[in-house]
């Protein structure tokens, strides 16, 4: 094992540089405050894990109690399949929230391949509780005789043939996940941390006998959380439906019993090994993965029958002349609706007679028609008859 312990770990970054915030950004743990993660993460951070019954096998690696789980469990994240490997118990909890240190942390290491560089670690708050519940069932089976010492030398514990890690899942499922590292040494990155908002329940007996051989024995397996630098890094909120949880559940040796039809179709999964604890429909978990999808659709379907319809309106309309015609009864509406204001005023008290209402002018009338469409002239005035010269010889002649 590494010459280090946790009581140390102001030093660690003078042989492992990785567990220095100025050299890794990515440090873990965190103090996480809920009220500051804006940012939420839904279908895109879906998380699956399907675990199946295990065998315990137990270390004691730098004072922290460490499980060995058995192959064949699963984590999946972004259609990438993590395997868990082991579990190590912390007291108190390696992260906080708001501040606050819970009773104890169980942290599932899911790794990417063989050599264990890099995975997801899935964060299991406990707080103290009765002595009673599965996540208090889960640990009481094993606590009692975790090894005292640091050892590598594995120890076989008796547990239960439904002994699972997903006992350990809380009720509410909604998370917190960020880019981290391994909480000590060498501190390497490329691990995610995905931390329950909701702690599970360890029992106060347990509680009791994990502290007293822990922290009275060799101290805090712990290393103080870090402030969390938005500037730097990204943290992201996983609600409840988008956390899926398989069991696997064991095989049972005793035959089987036969039933008629009526009592299969009553039961259920009775041929799945595999039980979704959330007890969701498929129907269900299609509607919630596609409910933006769906609801994208019914508002364009919805849209472009408005549409239709509105063009189909606008040509009754404009074919039977609609528009001009509710214009005219109105017109004529407000006439007489004008008129009878005007007999109910000159009913009035006063008797006051109305004005006069004014006439158009007559027509001139038309001029006689012409016998001729010619001028008449003027009768021709009768010339006079030339009067001759007067003589000498001759008497004037007579008028």
């Amino acid at each position: 094992m590494s010459n280090w312990t946790y009581k140390t770990y102001p030093r660690w970054s003078n042989k492992y540089p990785q567990c220095s915030k100025k050299i890794n950004k990515d440090v873990s743990p965190i103090d996480i405050r809920p009220k500051d993660i804006a940012q939420e993460c839904g279908a895109k951070c879906e998380i699956v894990i399907k675990y199946k019954p295990s065998k315990c096998y137990l270390v004691n690696d730098h004072n922290t109690i460490t499980i060995n789980y058995e192959a064949g469990s699963y984590l999946v994240y972004q259609d990438n399949w993590y395997e868990l490997t082991k579990i190590k118990i912390h007291t108190p909890s390696l992260h906080t929230i708001n501040g606050e240190h819970f009773g104890a942390e169980m942290d599932l290491y899911h790794c990417s391949d063989k050599q264990c560089n890099t995975g997801i670690v899935l964060a299991i708050l406990l707080d103290r509780g009765p002595d009673f519940g599965e996540s208090v069932s889960f640990i009481n089976q094993f606590i009692n005789q975790s090894p005292l010492n640091s050892t590598p030398i594995e120890r076989e514990v008796s547990v239960s043939n439904d002994w699972n890690a997903i006992s350990l899942i809380p009720k509410d499922r909604t998370c917190y996940i960020y880019d981290g590292s391994l909480p000590h040494p060498p501190c390497t990155s490329g691990w995610k941390w995905i931390v329950f908002n909701q702690p599970s329940k360890i029992g106060t007996t347990a509680l009791d006998v994990l502290q007293h051989n822990i922290i009275k024995r060799s101290g805090e397996n712990i290393r103080p959380p870090f402030n969390f630098d938005f500037s730097k890094r990204s943290i992201y909120k996983i609600p409840h439906q988008w956390f899926l949880v398989f069991e696997e559940r064991p095989i049972p040796t005793e035959e089987p019993v036969k039933v008629d039809d009526e009592t299969a179709n009553q039961l259920q999964n009775p041929n799945d090994s595999m039980v979704l604890l959330s007890k969701e429909s498929s129907y269900d978990i299609f509607m919630r993965k596609n409910k933006s999808i769906i609801k994208n659709v019914l508002i364009l379907i919805v849209s472009i029958l408005f549409v239709v319809l509105a063009i189909k309106f606008c040509k009754i309309v404009i074919i039977n002349d609609y528009i001009n015609k509710f214009l005219t009864r109105k017109y004529e509406s407000n006439s007489n609706t004008n008129s009878n204001n005007n007999s109910n005023n000159s009913s009035g008290t006063n008797n006051i007679p109305p004005p006069p209402t004014p006439t158009a002018p007559k027509p001139a009338p038309p001029a006689p028609k012409m016998a001729s469409s010619a001028p008449k002239t003027a009768p021709p005035v009768p010339k006079a008859a030339p009067i001759p010269p007067s003589t000498p010889d001759s008497p004037p002649s007579k008028p």
